[in-house]
Order: C-alpha cells, then sequence, then structure tokens
C-alpha cells in the first residue's frame, strides 16, 4: 500500500522521508541522526539515504533507502521507497501498483541500479547494482 502523503499528516503517523541530500545514520532501535558529513563512511552502521533508482529501463526515480555499511551489499531492499510527486506518494518496489503507474513491467524494471545523492567513501563509484537473486 502506498504512503500518500496527505494521509501520513492527517493521522499523525511518525513516519518520514528524506529530502534530496539528505542523509541519517541510525543511533539506536528507532532513532536516527542527520549525517552532516560530504561521504557516507563504510564504518559498521546503518544510513537511510535520499538518492535514485535506476531501473533495468533507464528511467530514474527518487528514492529513500537504507543501506547497511557492514557488508558489500550494502543495500536494504526492503527499505527501498519510490516517491512518485504526481501521486505524492511513496511506493516499496514490491507493489504491483508502482509498476501499473510507471507504465512498466517488472521484467523491464529488474534489476535495478541504485545512487545515494552523497558518495559512498568507497573504490567504486555508483551506480551500484541490486543484487537480485
Amino acid at each position: 500500500m502506498p504512503l500518500r502523503i496527505k494521509d501520513i499528516e492527517e493521522m499523525g503517523v511518525p513516519i518520514s522521508f528524506l529530502k534530496v541530500g539528505e542523509v541519517s545514520v541510525r543511533v539506536g532501535p528507532c532513532s536516527g541522526r542527520i549525517w552532516s558529513s560530504a561521504k557516507i563512511p563504510l564504518d559498521g552502521r546503518h544510513y537511510r539515504c535520499s538518492g535514485k533508482i535506476i531501473l533495468k529501463n533507464g528511467l530514474e526515480l527518487r528514492a529513500n533507502f537504507e543501506i547497511s555499511t557492514h557488508t558489500f551489499d550494502f543495500l536494504e531492499r526492503d527499505s527501498v521507497r519510490i516517491y512518485i510527486e504526481n501521486e505524492d506518494a511513496w511506493y516499496a518496489m514490491s507493489e504491483d501498483e508502482l509498476y501499473e503507474i510507471l507504465g512498466v513491467s517488472k521484467e523491464n524494471a529488474l534489476p535495478y541500479q541504485w545512487l545515494p545523492d552523497r558518495e559512498l567513501e568507497y573504490s567504486k563509484k555508483g551506480p551500484y547494482p541490486m543484487y537480485y537473486p
């Protein structure tokens, strides 16, 4: 089910999304702190990032996602949320409605690449591949 901004605001649900360029680092099980450094370090922590998802067909989408820097798989795929501006809503990559709105099949969308707005302190530059089972 998409997370519509108006529904979040009306219900007062404690859900928030990062703006372009923002990064936060987890400091507890339910809390985070804005990360102000220019790059995201590979220090074993979990980061929430704004960035983009690049579908297999080349379509670039605004996104929020989490990365784990204790493994080189990085992306926590279940955390990826895509922002659809004309819907003013965030969609999970697992939602069929997302692909209907985009007018693309999952076969033409997956596997995707991802790129945080802030660079990782990593020798390989993004975009990075989604590891697809």
